[in-house]
């Protein structure tokens, strides 16, 4: 966490871990999202990037591969160009949900409650 939060970090380009997902978007980093082809971690890249807080690298639809213009392509409008503002601005405003300790203390203590005080329905 110490260099991800090193003010000198623009971005985070991630294989979209759901962990490392929240640590970056909890100190406000745009995402670079390079999720693995066999797994739901391309799921966690699509909702992203519709929520505006990361993109996607482009991928052939077909084989699932990349190449490295669009890697560098998604860097770059990431971090430095025009359309990447709202990106941006997304992923900063998110420090305020995800980097908000006592706000994760509570829905988990809320959480645990229900799930303390669970009762299924009978049939």
């Amino acid at each position: 966490m110490r260099i991800l939060a090193h003010p000198s970090i623009g971005g985070f380009l991630t294989h979209c871990g759901w962990s490392s997902t929240i640590e970056a978007l909890g100190l406000g980093l745009p995402l670079i999202l390079f999720s693995g082809a066999y797994s739901d971690l391309g799921l966690v890249a699509r909702l992203l990037h519709g929520k505006r807080v990361g993109m996607e690298i482009e991928r052939n639809e077909v084989d699932g591969s990349f190449t490295s213009e669009a890697v560098a392509k998604g860097i770059r409008v990431v971090m430095v160009e025009a359309d990447g503002e709202a990106i941006r601005a997304n992923a900063s405003a998110m420090r305020e949900i995800c980097g908000n300790v006592e706000l994760g203390r509570k829905y988990l203590t809320e959480f645990t409650r229900f799930l303390e005080n669970y009762k299924p329905l009978t049939l």
